[in-house]
This record gives C-alpha cells, structure tokens and sequence, in this order.
C-alpha cells in the first residue's frame, strides 16, 4: 500500500483493505484476551492528536471492567510488545 497521511487520503479499495486488516486485528484481540469489547480509533491530522503521518489504527481491548483508559501511554520494552505480538499472532487470520 502506498503512504498515505490520513483516512481522507484513502481510495475505496484501500479503506476496504484497512477495514478487513483493523476486523482481523480485533478479532486476534478478542480471542486472545478475551477482553469485554473492543476499542478502535484512528487521528487525523495534529489536531485530533495525530503524531506520525500515517493512516494508522488502534486496536485494543477494554480493561477487564470495560472501558478504556485515554490517558498517556508509556512506551513498552521491545521485549514486553513482542511478547503481546506472539500472544495475538496464533489467531491472526488475514485472507
């Protein structure tokens, strides 16, 4: 896929793609963790908070009361996020 900065800069077809990829993705959440539900979202511009330029999602789950926590997020150990990466990648399923 090429660079694109924003969802607005998306074509259709792209936007499909990134749909069934961010579906997959919490689907792979959901099965993992079993988590209460499930939370998407995506920035547009620095504005809405958006510090790289790239089209790029979220996918997480709830915390285990429901909800989520928007606060600031600290910056995990590599070793830490490859460990969570191993955990989902057995029900990653993409076509």
């Amino acid at each position: 896929m090429a660079h694109r900065e924003t969802i607005l800069d998306l074509s259709d077809g792209e936007s499909a793609a990134v749909a069934v990829g961010v579906r997959a993705a919490a689907q792979a959440i959901n099965d993992a963790y079993e988590r209460p539900g499930i939370a998407v979202w995506q920035n547009n511009g620095t504005p809405a908070h958006q510090t790289i330029a790239h089209v790029h999602f979220h996918v997480a789950g709830t915390l285990p009361q429901g909800g989520t926590d928007w606060g600031e997020v600290a910056e995990q150990p590599l070793e830490e996020t490859d460990a969570i990466a191993q955990t989902i990648l057995p029900y990653l399923h993409l076509a």
